[in-house]
């Protein structure tokens, strides 16, 4: 993908029907650790469940747009985890989920460093790596909610890693995704772009 003349992204995509797909499956009996808080999603619809709160105002909204396209719900009483974060999430229009959508997912949550530095910010995560595995493939008609884990192992240099688990309201995973990115200033997304020298 070029953006006036630049290169800004080289993606190297493996596509095939999972519907169709036949081979050796084994369940590992993975679980997530510490295990998701318990919900209901008929509560969490009118905001009322106990244990998961809707939160409207996601920190630096104007600079990072896309999250206004989704339902944030986090732990009413806090992260469980210092290196990362849970979530339920729905789309704010009432769309649902497919397939198509899972990559959005994998890039739509809470910024972990920034819930560790109040007052800090905001800062701009450009990706350097990105890889997406769906496990599971979403039913034709889409689905309302997913459940979005995110763990970060280290930030050092500013550079960090993010590891995504996506479930579906069964309890199911859908998906995982390992991020590679920098911690910059949002600064440096703000500010002009040079353009390269025009080639002779």
């Amino acid at each position: 993908m070029e953006q006036e003349g630049r290169q800004e992204i080289i993606a190297y995509v493996t596509n095939s029907n999972i519907d169709k797909e036949e081979g050796f499956s084994f369940d590992t009996e993975y679980k997530l650790s510490p295990p998701v808080l318990p919900v209901d999603l008929a509560k969490l619809e009118q905001d009322r469940d106990p244990n998961w709160g809707r939160f409207d105002n996601m920190p630096y909204a104007k600079f990072r747009k896309a999250s206004s396209k989704v339902n944030f719900h986090f732990p009413r009483n806090g992260q469980a985890l210092v290196c990362g974060a849970d979530e339920w999430i729905c789309f704010s229009d009432g769309t649902k989920f497919t397939n198509t959508t899972i990559g959005f997912v994998a890039d739509m949550f809470p910024q972990v460093i920034e819930q560790h530095l109040q007052g800090k910010g905001p800062f701009w995560y450009p990706t350097l790596l990105l890889n997406l595995d769906v496990k599971k493939s979403l039913p034709a008609e889409g689905v309302k909610w997913l459940q979005v884990r995110v763990n970060m192992k280290r930030v050092q240099n500013g550079r960090m890693d993010l590891e995504v688990f996506i479930h579906d309201a069964e309890g199911d995973l859908v998906a995982l995704s390992h991020h590679v990115g920098f911690v910059l200033d949002a600064s440096r997304n703000t500010a002009a772009r040079t353009k390269p020298a025009s080639k002779i």
